[in-house]
């Protein structure tokens, strides 16, 4: 017997419109689900979330009206930013002990969460916005964002705004393009290279902007004047 007969064909992929079938009948649940669990430190790196949130706009493109594209919407909202927050919190209260713990077979050592700590508390705000749209990143940087325990209200605000940014593409993706998965996912991809990218050079850029800050001051530290009146010289140790 077949499991799949009984399914309206949608996309005429029978695992495919199995798919779709629950979500007409659990979408928002599902939907709400999956983007916390794609949010949450290490477990996100394995959830399908944006997937899910595309197939759900799919369904409540007028073809078929199975569900919301407003509640799709913000079930997804609400879901992402409970996921980052559950990982803040869990980086806040279990600190560098728990992100090393859990972090070890992706290589995060105490020497990294240090430099990542320096790192926040100078471009925390830009790093959490764009870690959104950097594939393999958004369910890291709210957990290192908890550990080095940046501003609550920083990290909420450029939370909700990445989670409204990011989450209004996929339902415009899933929505208008949504009748050939395929290319829908090509596209989703296609943003998360791009978002990795400009990820990756935002980081780089303010690191070294950092590295030259750091060594203006030890140059200037070294040319001031000590209390004679004389400039130091820092190679005279004797």
């Amino acid at each position: 017997m077949d499991p799949f007969a009984s399914i309206d064909p949608i996309t005429g992929i029978a695992l495919v419109d199995w798919f779709l079938s629950l979500l007409n009948q659990y979408g928002y649940f599902l939907v709400f689900g999956f983007t916390v669990f794609e949010n949450l430190f290490v477990v996100g790196s394995f959830t399908p979330g944006e997937t899910v949130v595309m197939a759900a706009a799919f369904l409540a493109s007028p073809a078929h009206g199975e569900l919301s594209l407003t509640a799709v919407w913000i079930t997804s909202v609400v879901g992402t930013i409970t996921g980052s927050n559950i990982s803040y919190w869990v980086g806040r209260r279990g600190g560098r002990e728990t992100l090393i713990k859990f972090g070890r077979r992706f290589r995060i050592s105490e020497e990294r969460i240090e430099e990542a700590e320096q790192y926040f508390f100078q471009h925390g705000s830009k790093t959490v916005f764009m870690s959104r749209f950097a594939a393999g990143f958004k369910n890291f940087v709210p957990m290192i964002a908890g550990v080095s325990k940046m501003r609550l209200a920083y990290f909420e605000g450029w939370t909700v705004l990445g989670a409204v940014t990011y989450t209004s593409i996929m339902c415009a993706v899933g929505y208008f393009v949504g009748e050939n998965f395929d290319q829908a996912l090509r596209i989703m991809q296609q943003i998360g290279a791009v978002g990795m990218v400009l990820f990756v050079a935002v980081i780089i850029i303010a690191m070294r902007g950092r590295k030259r800050l750091s060594e203006k001051r030890h140059a200037a530290a070294d040319s001031a004047p000590d209390a004679t009146g004389e400039p130091t010289d820092s190679s005279d140790h004797s």
